[in-house]
């Protein structure tokens, strides 16, 4: 059985290197697109909260507190996190993908979703969920250090979130205490969760790929 140490991350030559660049590139794709797509339906909810919708059959009325200004620093933040996303599609078209690009997405998905909570209800907000997408979305890389960093950048962001709501508005976004440790629990946890589905896969990739090659062998033999 391979050792902890070893699944930190793979060699930087040969077969396994290989594959698992293929799977990073890949797996940063499928994370560009939904991110895109996530983007879009928080931005089509901030729509319906701002101008509300009457189709007969399902009526939402707009939001008070949703006003021209908090819209417009959404709009802007939303704007502002596609041109990222963007940015990132561009590189993978043009093969460009060095290791450094996973992990400058991911913290500009944490920097842009800590933005958009500062201006809406910051830790009371039900978008918080995000910080818990940011991590399952790095996973998709099949990188255990992605995975460790996308934790902790989220716990960051959190504590962060928290500190604004105490000390840097007169807005009253403060949660209980417990809130918070919750919530700083379940992100760790989740982050401790998917480093060890990560490290899974790899023992079992590798010892696939051992088993394959003994009994290539002894066929031979």
């Amino acid at each position: 059985m391979q050792s902890d140490v070893e699944d930190l991350g793979p060699p930087r030559s040969g077969p396994w290197f290989v594959a698992s660049r293929v799977q990073e590139f890949e797996g940063e794709q499928r994370a560009n697109r939904l991110r895109v797509v996530g983007i879009g339906a928080f931005y089509a909810i901030e729509l319906l909260n701002r101008y509300g919708v009457r189709l007969g059959f399902i009526e939402i009325p707009p939001l008070a507190d949703v006003d021209q200004r908090f819209h417009v620093a959404v709009t802007w933040l939303a704007v502002a996190w596609i041109a990222l996303a963007l940015g990132v599609e561009l590189c993978l078209r043009n093969r460009l993908f060095p290791p450094a690009l996973k992990f400058a997405s991911t913290a500009g998905d944490i920097v842009f979703l800590t933005s958009i909570l500062c201006v809406a209800d910051g830790p009371r907000s039900p978008l918080v969920v995000g910080y818990f997408l940011v991590i399952a979305g790095s996973s998709l890389r099949l990188s255990l250090r992605l995975v460790q960093c996308a934790t902790v950048g989220t716990i960051a962001g959190y504590l962060y979130l928290s500190g604004f709501a105490r000390w840097f508005t007169s807005r009253d976004l403060r949660v209980p205490r417990y809130h918070q440790l919750m919530v700083l629990l379940a992100l760790g946890l989740l982050g401790i969760i998917l480093g060890q589905v990560i490290r899974n896969a790899r023992r079992m990739a590798k010892q696939y790929a051992e088993n394959a090659g003994s009994n290539e062998g002894a066929g031979q033999g």
